[in-house]
């Protein structure tokens, strides 16, 4: 993480400490969150909307926080005693100094976009690539303009390689975090229907992720998915200075992928001659797990490395992750949902063997833009009734969702609820023995606390 003095931080943020007798002050690392405050560390106050993170600038001191940046020193805590640097912008601050300190670290950089895929990618990435170097990623979901620069202030000195995962809502999202984090190799998993509310088509979403190209240099290498309709109709027609190079099933694929018969806990694929084997779930992570083999050869590793790293794979935590509870196993998925990714969620659900029902809950697909509605209809008249017992559906869209599915499921097996809490308490009146619950949602529907609510359920 970033260690440096608070008279070099002032200079790299071109901010002014409060009195130069404390520019010799050392930080050790950065943190926007009161609540999880390391001693040593500056404190960064973010301020918006609905919060201000000035009012909790004298429990961070109290927590060890060494400094803080401050925006109007007149609205902090009189009490407060510990330095702080002025700035004009806390938030602009936050991301200058993850620029500047980025071009003193010499890691190579990953970085990944993508309507879906993006997380698996980088944590599988990060399971090979640490065979062989000093490797960080991403934590968690923090792949916005807030979340990217904590990431590359989180960068050890020693770091040799760096994978960042990046993600938008809005066009120059990506501009803005590709510039801070000067990516060697970029990738974009797939174009999906994510984030069409504010993008309008899926050529709109594909234009903002290729602002990943903007904070790389000639010498750079992109990777892209030639299987997606979208990158494969359009790319082509964009002028990209790098090295472009595409991997799929398809034959003009330079890394092509021949999917390979696989055990439901595990996904198998060949390149040529090399077959590999990874355990994770789903078909879709094929492309994932070929993508990682593509970036680790273009880093210098062998394939007895990649095998060795894949060998150690899990899933990420709510994707596509089989959890195994008394009698009975839930497909966890319940971090994010959109159409490409519920329709693939549901195709591992239909390939798992043993279950003597498998039932599906199912919540909105959130951000999908002005064809929400029909988005959701089309998924709902999608799901195989001879492969599926029980759908339960909870949300306004997921409603639509509901009334799709009824062409192919009978009322008393395609079922919609109002209240989550009604939808748990049909669940457990439907689970049986070798039972399989497929649980999906877009995040902000909180589909995990189904989860946890039928975790210790007893049979």
């Amino acid at each position: 993480m970033i260690e440096k003095t608070l008279g070099e931080i002032a200079h790299m943020i071109d901010g002014e400490i409060s009195d130069e007798k404390f520019s010799d002050v050392k930080i050790k690392g950065i943190s926007t969150d009161s609540r999880t405050i390391d001693p040593g560390e500056l404190y960064i106050p973010l301020i918006g909307e609905v919060f201000d993170g000035r009012i909790f600038i004298k429990e961070c001191e109290s927590k060890g926080a060494k400094a803080f940046l401050a925006d109007d020193p007149a609205k902090v805590n009189k009490t407060v005693t510990i330095p702080y640097i002025k700035v004009t912008d806390t938030k602009k601050a936050l991301q200058d100094l993850a620029s500047a300190y980025r071009n003193e670290i010499s890691c190579k950089v990953v970085a990944i976009t993508g309507s879906n895929g993006k997380t698996t990618t980088k944590d599988l990435l990060y399971k090979v690539l640490s065979e062989k170097y000093k490797t960080q990623k991403t934590m968690g979901n923090l792949n916005n303009d807030i979340g990217v620069p904590k990431t590359v202030l989180s960068l050890n000195p020693d770091t040799e390689v760096a994978i960042i995962e990046l993600g938008t809502d809005n066009f120059g999202d990506i501009s803005l975090t590709s510039r801070m984090v000067k990516p060697h190799i970029s990738m974009i998993t797939n174009i999906g229907d994510s984030h069409l509310h504010n993008l309008k088509t899926r050529s709109g979403i594909l234009k903002a992720k290729l602002e990943i190209l903007e904070g790389m240099d000639d010498d750079g290498v992109f990777i892209y998915n030639i299987d997606d309709p979208t990158m494969k109709k359009e790319i082509p027609t964009y002028e990209i200075r790098q090295k472009v190079l595409s991997f799929g099933t398809c034959d003009e694929a330079d890394f092509k992928i021949n999917f390979e018969k696989s055990p439901a806990s595990k996904i198998r694929f060949s390149h040529g001659e090399e077959l590999y084997e990874v355990p994770l779930m789903g078909e879709h992570n094929i492309y994932n797990a070929a993508a990682v083999v593509m970036i680790s050869a273009m880093l210098g590793l062998d394939k007895k490395t990649i095998d060795e790293g894949f060998a150690k794979a899990t899933s990420s935590q709510n994707r596509t992750e089989l959890l195994e509870f008394d009698g009975f196993d839930v497909l966890d998925d319940s971090y994010k949902s959109n159409p490409q990714s519920l329709l693939a969620g549901l195709e591992t659900a239909y390939m798992l063997e043993g279950y003597k029902r498998k039932i599906v809950c199912l919540a909105d697909m959130l951000e999908l833009g002005e064809n929400e509605v029909e988005l959701h209809r089309q998924v709902g008249k999608k799901i195989d009734s001879k492969k599926i017992d029980f759908c339960l559906f909870y949300g306004p869209l997921a409603k639509e969702m509901h009334e799709a599915s009824l062409e192919n499921f009978p009322p008393n097996r395609s079922l919609y609820f109002n209240h989550k809490d009604e939808l748990i308490e049909k669940l457990k009146s439907l689970v049986i023995g070798s039972s399989l619950v497929f649980v999906k949602g877009s995040h902000g529907m909180h589909m995990e606390e189904i989860i946890e609510s039928i975790k210790y359920f007893n049979i």
